[in-house]
């Protein structure tokens, strides 16, 4: 048993003579010290082991979280898509405080022989107090719209859907600066070079080229807990933009729009989220550039029926985590639409009275959520939307939330 001791206490006779053998201190010296040794080892040891946990959070921060995933659509005007959507999450900067930016590439091809592309990100610098969004795209979309024609069957006027096709490419930016707390202004612009090919009653077409070269000031106010999943806070985001002629633009006018988002923490896991949308376009307003009800603003409407200068729609919709990684939500809306009067119209729900307002056209449906990404306390989900309205239904698949 003895003998078994000693070669552990050589080789620590061995370290402490070594250690010690550049000094010039007394050997008395030496012996004084080998009591702390063990403490300041040990403080050693700590402190090694606390920066590699920092260097290790650091190098956590600063990884890049990416999600891709195929999507499958479907809605009564595109039909069947299948595509791809791909995000990354990541610190645009050394900013504690400052939101994930991230960067987004989708892509889509539907039955009707509509096909997008798109990339986009949003940078979140210097503690937030600078946010930048850009996007480029190319896009080949099939719709359609109703429109009243004369001198057609006959000498009968009457309202047609409308096949349209634009393709075209198109830029975005905004720039802005947080100017007091929550508070940000800034300057924007957006471009396209697109034709409009519409095909008429008797089935022959006429193209119209449709460049929109515009400048905006966006204004936002932003209190949300989360950008991407938020619990408490309201969100206001608002743009004034000009399309003046002087931008090598056919019509000169102005588009304006207003988005408000509350969000509130009824419970663990459960938020009440609320959305009023506006879009409202005054002047020589060409058809390209007029809104319709649809979309992320009232789901459930995918015909383009109700198209005009001007939309509003509101909605609330009820979000619960209530297994893991695993959610619902459940939402309702209403909208309106204002489009010039049109007398003679001879048929078609809102056409038929040539009212200058749409009726309410209301909005109910459901989805799941499924969590994809989980960084640096931001959560992102994925999911899947059903929504019926006035004679109309729709399918959506999303990567973040509807709002």
């Amino acid at each position: 048993m003895k003998k078994s001791y000693l070669l552990p206490a050589f080789l620590f006779c061995t370290f402490y003579v070594f250690s010690f053998s550049n000094t010039e201190k007394s050997l008395l010296y030496k012996k004084s010290m080998l009591a702390p040794m063990p403490i300041a080892i040990l403080d050693t040891v700590k402190k090694v082991v606390a920066v590699e946990k920092t260097d290790t959070i650091k190098k956590k921060e600063k990884k890049f979280a990416f999600m891709p995933m195929p999507t499958l659509t479907y809605d009564r005007s595109q039909g069947a898509g299948i595509g791809a959507i791909a995000m990354g999450l990541f610190k645009a900067d050394n900013s504690k405080d400052a939101p994930l930016s991230r960067v987004m590439a989708v892509g889509n091809y539907a039955t009707n022989d509509s096909y997008y592309i798109m990339l986009g990100t949003r940078l979140y610098l210097m503690e937030d107090y600078w946010r930048i969004l850009t996007a480029v795209g190319f896009i080949n979309y099939n719709f359609q719209a109703f429109q009243t024609f004369e001198d057609v069957d006959g000498g009968q006027a009457g309202v047609y859907e409308t096949p349209y096709t634009t393709k075209g490419a198109l830029f975005a930016f905004a720039l802005q600066r947080r100017v007091f707390e929550n508070f940000y202004m800034g300057v924007g612009g957006f471009m396209m070079r697109s034709d409009v090919t519409i095909t008429l009653p008797d089935n022959s077409e006429v193209v119209q080229p449709n460049n929109t070269n515009s400048l905006s000031v966006p204004i936002s106010y932003d209190t949300r807990n989360s950008i991407y999943n938020p619990s408490d806070g309201i969100f206001i985001d608002g743009r004034f933009s000009i399309v003046p002629e002087w931008l090598d633009n056919d019509n000169d006018f102005i588009k304006t729009m207003l988005y408000v988002n509350h969000y509130k923490k009824l419970a663990d896991h459960k938020i009440l989220a609320s959305r009023f949308a506006m879009k409202a376009n005054f002047g020589d307003v060409p058809f390209a550039s007029q809104d319709y009800i649809g979309q992320t603003d009232l789901r459930g409407y995918t015909q383009g029926e109700y198209r005009g200068n001007q939309t509003y729609t509101v909605q609330s919709e009820f979000r619960n985590n209530f297994y893991k990684k695993w959610g619902y939500v459940g939402f309702a809306g209403l909208g309106i639409a204002y489009r010039k009067s049109e007398t003679g119209a001879a048929a078609g729900d809102w056409y038929k009275s040539g009212a200058s307002w749409s009726k309410l056209l209301p909005s109910i449906g459901a989805g799941a959520r499924y969590q994809v990404i989980e960084k640096a306390g931001q959560k992102v989900n994925a999911g899947i939307d059903v929504a019926a309205g006035r004679g109309d239904w729709g399918f959506y698949f999303r990567l973040t939330e509807a709002f």
